[in-house]
């Protein structure tokens, strides 16, 4: 994670702390052009991300910051005037002359009159102003467990006089109340079916001042009661700012709550200023007492240094991989872990938390997409934060039907559906992520465990062993074998771009199509579980489930012989699977698809000599010419105008698809799976790309191969100049392969 301190983006250093943490020298408007001239599509503002389980803040290196909440819909709390994009103003005057410290127009874009720290649970902003030193921070405190965290963060400025005479000072921290649910942020206004109106409230002996925001609606049940489910948002959050010291609050006929400081500094005489800042979803200023006793918990004197307010918590709440002797691999994985930290999002309606996608999915369209991503996500924990990874199996079983069924898509408050999709790998990456889950953290109590499945209010409660069979069930008889006896596609499995690029009746897709990826999975996935069940079931608490873990048992492994006899059957004396069969098409005959490979090569019953033989077709056939790992296809093949060959699942690097590979190989391989970790690493990937900002502290879920000029980058065909690249995958890819390939 080192870089070079010449390079114009920024480099990695270490908070106080001895936490990482990145400092962007790079000027704004941020702006690069590939060799053919074409504009690069990233924001010109660069992204950063604080949080905990109640509270998401983007925090950008212009010192603009978005409030996002995904406790129930995806809403931003001070929505811009642009998509993606906040409203907040920080501004000093010395001596009557004032200056801009946030924005596009501020200090803040000139690396050479203010330098940016970004690192775990901070953002920080230093200047030297006329004389006048300053230091501006925002600190975000972590969740201890899935079911806490405060819904807000401490700002602090600490104002220094430099200079030899006295200066007169005026400083403004405001953040404007401006609702958006995400889902319609592009909407025009007053077009929503839900509108919302402002009321400020004012608490003189607290110093603290809010705006309640309120939901309006012509229809009566489009979200009658906070604990509906809903497609719409109509019990918003309502933000404050609260004076901790030297700030007094007051808000303005704008709905701007600003924080101020005005008064004299002598020579050498500092000041520090402390506001909470944040959002509650209970009105009213007795319900935000909580939340500032516990942002007021600091220790003094921790404002000077360069790192978190509450640095010691962060410290505790990250895993040390103290073990790790590369110091550069080490610093990088405490980053993947504090970023899913940040990410992690609780939700008020499943009463659990889950780490979301997303990039486009969550911080850009508004809605939690997918239900495979949150159990993928989900992996490194059992590691670490069991109690978090157990968390998101209770959510994702919560939008899971008595049937076994997994909503895909949870939009608004709780609304969960499959949207157009009908899947046919849910149930995998779920079996996936108990079997991990109960392996590694050998809590099988979990199995004990009930759950209301969904829609929850009303349900008779299940086991999560109950939870386990619906589930196997739904796979075996719903999802079904094809022709071929594969496991079918439905209308997609993880590639759900297969849905568009290929335009044939749908009919005959759902009906015949087979995954070869799919059935890869059900064997490799279900030859580690099922000797993991059978263990549990001779625990003397398991007694009375000893027939029934017995019967399941077997009914998985007659299944996977099936699917094992088919896929075996199918392959012959192919050195690879193909990819799928498709509306009567097989695909992935001689051009290779990576999909299946990673789950192929964990399957047992596969020589060494065979599992070699297929690595090195796939190193000259998708890893030949690529800086990060295998690319999707060999010789993409798929012709749509939204997908050049070489992008997305048209032929890109994908951490999802790489990831099972690095577990595999370093079944037959320990150096070469290290050597394929290193590779995919954010360190490498900063080497490879280092004039692109989204290749060094997060990136989209997916980048563009080598095949095609836009290499290294998001997906250009879709216009990511206003979109957040951060997405859960690299970070729970990088850890959970680590974990993984270090037991």
């Amino acid at each position: 994670m080192e870089q070079n301190k010449e390079k114009t983006i920024g480099f990695w250093k270490k908070d106080a702390m001895g936490l990482p943490c990145f400092q962007y020298t790079g000027t704004l408007p941020y702006e690069e052009y590939l060799e053919n001239g074409q504009k690069v599509k990233l924001p010109e503002d660069p992204w950063f991300l604080l949080g905990n389980y109640q509270l998401t803040v983007f925090t950008h290196v212009s010192g603009e910051y978005e409030l996002i909440t995904g406790q129930r819909s995806w809403g931003r709390v001070n929505q811009g005037k642009h998509k993606n994009s906040g409203i907040n103003r920080a501004e000093l005057t010395i001596n009557g002359k004032t200056y801009r410290l946030a924005g596009m127009d501020s200090l803040s874009i000139d690396p050479l009159k203010c330098v940016r720290s970004f690192g775990c649970g901070f953002a920080d902003y230093a200047y030297e102003i006329d004389g006048v030193k300053v230091s501006r921070r925002l600190s975000v405190k972590p969740s201890t467990n899935p079911y806490d965290g405060a819904s807000a963060m401490l700002c602090e400025v600490m104002l220094t006089n430099t200079s030899d005479k006295e200066a007169a000072i005026r400083y403004e921290e405001g953040v404007t109340a401006n609702y958006k649910e995400i889902q319609y942020q592009q909407a025009p206004e007053g077009t929503g079916k839900v509108q919302y109106t402002y009321e400020a409230y004012e608490e003189a002996e607290k110093n603290t001042v809010g705006v309640q925001i309120k939901a309006h609606y012509t229809d009566p049940m489009l979200c009658a009661k906070r604990e509906d489910i809903s497609l719409f948002e109509g019990f918003p959050p309502c933000l404050f700012i609260a004076g901790i010291s030297n700030a007094k609050v007051a808000v303005n006929s704008e709905r701007e709550l600003v924080g101020t400081y005005a008064g004299k500094l002598m020579q050498e005489e500092s000041i520090c200023l402390q506001m909470i800042i944040g959002y509650s979803f209970e009105y009213g200023v007795s319900n935000l007492i909580d939340i500032r006793r516990d942002l007021s918990t600091y220790v003094s004197g921790k404002q000077e240094k360069i790192q978190s307010a509450y640095a010691n918590e962060w410290l505790n709440a990250l895993p040390a991989f103290e073990n790790e002797k590369d110091e550069a691999l080490r610093n990088e994985l405490r980053w993947h872990a504090y970023s899913l930290e940040a990410m992690a999002t609780y939700s008020e309606f499943y009463q659990e938390t889950k780490i979301p996608q997303g990039t486009c999915y969550d911080y850009s369209w508004g809605v939690h997409a997918s239900a495979r991503d949150n159990f993928q996500h989900a992996l490194p924990l059992v590691y670490y934060n069991p109690a978090l990874a157990k968390s998101v199996i209770r959510y994702i079983l919560k939008r899971t039907t008595p049937f076994g069924e997994i909503r895909l898509i949870e939009k608004g408050n709780a609304y969960a559906d499959n949207e157009r999709y009908f899947t046919s790998d849910q149930q995998l990456y779920c079996l996936l992520l108990i079997t991990e889950y109960l392996r590694v953290t050998k809590d099988y109590e979990l199995l004990h465990e009930k759950v209301a499945p969904y829609p929850v209010t009303g349900q008779r409660e299940m086991t999560i062993l109950e939870f386990v069979q619906k589930i196997y069930l739904f796979l075996r008889d719903t999802v079904n074998v094809g022709p071929h006896g594969l496991v079918r596609l439905l209308n997609s499995d993880w590639n759900d771009t297969v849905y568009y690029v290929l335009k044939v009746p749908y009919n005959t897709v759902v009906l015949d199509g087979e995954s070869h990826m799919n059935s890869a999975m059900a064997i490799s996935i279900l030859q580690a579980l099922t000797p993991v069940l059978r263990e549990i079931s001779g625990k003397e608490s398991f007694a009375g489930e000893q027939a029934v873990i017995g019967t399941l048992c077997n009914s998985m492994e007659v299944y996977r012989k099936d699917i094992l006899d088919a896929f075996l059957k199918d392959m012959g004396e192919r050195a690879f699977p193909r990819r799928m069969y498709f509306a009567g098409k097989p695909y992935g005959e001689e051009n290779m698809f990576l999909e299946p490979q990673g789950f192929t090569l964990q399957i047992r019953e596969l020589s060494l000599e065979q599992k070699q033989t297929l690595y090195s077709e796939m190193q000259k056939r998708v890893y030949d010419g690529e800086k990060l790992g295998a690319r999707e296809q060999q010789t993409p093949e798929f012709e749509d105008d939204h997908y050049e060959k070489g992008s997305r699942e048209n032929g890109g690097f994908w951490w999802a698809l790489n990831g099972p590979v690095i577990v595999a190989v370093n079944e037959f391989n320990h150096e070469e799976a290290v050597r394929l970790l290193q590779n995919m690493s954010f360190g490498n990937y900063a080497k490879q790309f280092p004039k692109y900002w989204s290749s060094y502290w997060s990136a989209a879920d997916n980048v563009e191969s080598s095949l095609i000029i836009e290499e290294g980058l998001p997906d250009q065909s879709e216009d990511y100049s206003c979109i957040p690249i951060y997405c859960a995958h690299p970070h729970a890819w990088m850890v959970y392969c680590y974990y993984k390939i270090n037991e």
